[in-house]
């Protein structure tokens, strides 16, 4: 995968609304469209702008098909023309409902011949290349007031107008800003006004994207020669988000591109940026500010005071002199072993005999879980004598954590499985109270460098680092309610993706 087309693709994701979860409190686009067609009668109204016979507004009938309805009060089945099926919340709607899109004069209406030096009477011609070069100060060329004023005036830009580059180097887009000239574009340029209930940023990620398909449709490696005619590119549907949801969008695409660019720019210096990305994920995780509070949500200590009880076992608060920093009101801090059904333990401390694979059982070390996770390729296995001597102290079973703590300290893995297995010295054993914590979330807490910082406050040993049990139930974990837990871990998950589809194309590069 090269990087334009990892661009594409989450451009791709974007505009079909999976790059970022809805939110079912947001305001509904439908509900956004209706405004923007208040908007629009009100500017008629008020003779700010024409009315255009071809203005229509797209619905979903009940059954479930879309039906547009136009200003003269026909209704047509669209549901052929649907491309793909946006989320709930979402609704298509045209470029033309949207906003007001001007091409520059025809060619005999604008020459160089009427061209003349600048002076306080004469007004501005934006070229092609202000908008190539995104810089509004470029170009000398100018025409008289009264040719403005008698032939020109619909042709003016406005700051927070949007210049379109509309040949040879086809749709460059530039928003003018606040201090530019008075002026009007030349031939070779656009002019797009969007609705303010829009955000811009969103609507130009959306016209970038419809361009590059437009060049894909015209044969493979071909670029488009022209923006497409007005009655084409004003009737292109448009996928339209709530505006919350819009600025998610961008903000996340926003994210995701400027690792591209890092990609682009520097590419032995990624992996490990998206490491380190990683690194802060896991760290807005345990601050409690990845994912947003539910007030809905049980506070995690009156669960703790209730299992606590209910189990018949001491519920231990942290003191304020062991607590790192201060979590959000529904969390808690909570040691290691308080959140475990069983104590945290290892296996064996003697040297073990080993065995071929036909007659031993399989026996795990920290080598096995330096990725994070269990790797099953080169176990070594143990006779069956010793099995019956671990299997006393030891049956790991499915969401365990198993954390090496001989070597390579401070790497865990989550057993996915029912499988019965022997562990090594090097490894200990977790087992989270399911009531309390969600398996996946201590895993990832417990593998963020919050954690291993902890771990590396105890090593001991010369040559080989060790970690010894006593100091492993040191360990303070922040703990949220564990419906939070859950939508913590599907946010890192989620962006965790994002990182391995950048990680992917590093190593295609």
């Amino acid at each position: 995968m090269n990087t334009k087309a990892l661009r594409q693709k989450v451009l791709d994701l974007a505009i079909h609304g999976k790059l970022v979860p809805q939110n079912p409190n947001d305001e509904s686009a439908e509900v956004l469209l209706k405004k923007i067609r208040e908007e629009k009668a009100e500017k008629i109204k008020k003779g700010e702008l024409k009315a255009d016979k071809k203005d229509s507004f797209i619905f979903v009938g009940s059954d479930k098909r879309h039906y547009e309805q136009f200003a003269n009060g026909t209704v047509k089945d669209i549901e052929d023309e649907i491309p793909f099926e946006v989320p709930e919340g979402w609704a298509w709607c045209r470029l033309r409902n949207i906003g007001e899109y001007k091409k520059g004069p025809f060619g005999s209406s604008l020459t160089k011949s009427m061209f003349v030096p600048k002076s306080e009477n004469t007004v501005k011609v934006y070229e092609q290349k202000n908008a190539i070069q995104k810089d509004h100060s470029l170009g000398e060329y100018y025409i008289t007031r009264d040719y403005f004023e008698s032939q020109m005036q619909s042709f003016e830009v406005f700051p927070g107008d949007i210049l379109v580059s509309c040949a040879g180097t086809i749709g460059e887009t530039y928003i003018l800003p606040d201090n530019i000239e008075q002026g009007i574009i030349n031939q070779a340029l656009m002019k797009m006004k969007i609705t303010s209930l829009i955000n811009t940023d969103y609507f130009l990620m959306f016209f970038d994207h419809i361009l590059k398909e437009e060049s894909a449709n015209n044969g493979k490696g071909t670029a488009i020669k022209n923006i497409p005619p007005f009655d084409i590119f004003k009737n292109f549907l448009f996928p339209l988000p709530s505006y919350s949801e819009q600025k998610r969008i961008i903000e996340s695409v926003n994210n995701i591109f400027s690792i591209i660019d890092n990609l682009e720019n520097n590419k032995s210096d990624l992996q490990s940026l998206i490491k380190n990305t990683k690194s802060k994920i896991l760290d807005l995780a345990i601050h409690g500010k990845l994912v947003s509070q539910d007030p809905n949500d049980e506070q995690a200590e009156e669960i703790l005071r209730r299992i606590a009880t209910s189990d018949n076992r001491p519920y231990k608060k942290l003191s304020d002199d062991e607590i790192p920093f201060e979590l959000p009101k529904t969390w808690i801090w909570q040691k290691l072993p308080d959140l475990c059904s069983i104590p945290i333990t290892d296996g064996t401390h003697k040297t073990p005999t080993y065995s071929d694979k036909e007659n031993g059982i399989p026996f795990l070390s920290s080598k096995d879980v330096t990725s994070g996770e269990i790797d099953w390729s080169k176990i070594k296995y143990i006779t069956k004598e010793l099995h019956e001597e671990l299997y006393k102290r030891l049956a790991p079973q499915k969401n365990d954590i198993l954390l090496a703590k001989n070597g390579t300290t401070g790497i865990a893995a989550l057993v996915k499985d029912n499988t019965v297995f022997d562990i090594y010295v090097t490894l200990a054993l977790i087992r989270p109270i399911s009531k309390i914590i969600y398996p996946q979330y201590l895993l990832y807490i417990i593998n963020s460098q919050f954690c291993k910082n902890q771990f590396n406050d105890h090593l001991t040993g010369i040559g080989v680092p060790n970690l010894h049990l006593v100091d492993i139930n040191k360990t303070v974990i922040p703990l949220p309610p564990l419906s939070e837990q859950q939508r913590i871990v599907l946010k890192i998950e989620e962006l965790f993706e994002y990182t391995d589809i950048i990680n992917i194309s590093i190593k295609e590069f």
